[in-house]
Formats: C-alpha cells, sequence, structure tokens
C-alpha cells in the first residue's frame, strides 16, 4: 500500500510528551491533563499525543499542548528519547 494506511497511525507510532514547569512564590508545579479518552481514561498524564507524517518532535509538542491544554508553547527543549 503505497501511500496509505488502513489503520490510524501509520507504524512505528511516535508520540511526544510536554512537560511544562512552573513555580511561584516557591512552590514547583508541573502541568498535568486528566485523559479524556481510553486507555486510562480519568487518569492524569501529562500533555502530549501522536506524531503527524512529516511533522518535527517540536512541531508536535507544541500542537499537543494548544490542543490539549489552550496553551502556546514559548522555547521547547528536548529532555530526552526513550
Amino acid at each position: 500500500m503505497t501511500g496509505r494506511h488502513c489503520y490510524d497511525w501509520p507504524r512505528p507510532a511516535v508520540t511526544t510528551d510536554i512537560a511544562v514547569f512552573s513555580e511561584q512564590g516557591g512552590v514547583a508545579s508541573i502541568l498535568l491533563i486528566q485523559r479524556g479518552h481510553e486507555p486510562f481514561a480519568g487518569s492524569w498524564a501529562l500533555p502530549g499525543g501522536f506524531l503527524d507524517e512529516g511533522e518535527t518532535l517540536e512541531a508536535c509538542a507544541a500542537r499537543e499542548l494548544a490542543e490539549e491544554t489552550g496553551l502556546v508553547a514559548g522555547d521547547l527543549s528536548l529532555f530526552g528519547t526513550y
């Protein structure tokens, strides 16, 4: 099948998660979202999701952050690849 997939995400699927930290009044916080879909609906998680074909990791992270929280990403730094 050239250029066409019979499933939602091309294999292998790549995802990004975004860790957003803040500090206010000496208290550090990390942004979490509550999952709306299975698996683990209702559980707390970092914002993130699947990489679109042709999308960079940074663009995916920024897009997912905006989609899931409404926040616009500033400077993004790659923390790690696992």
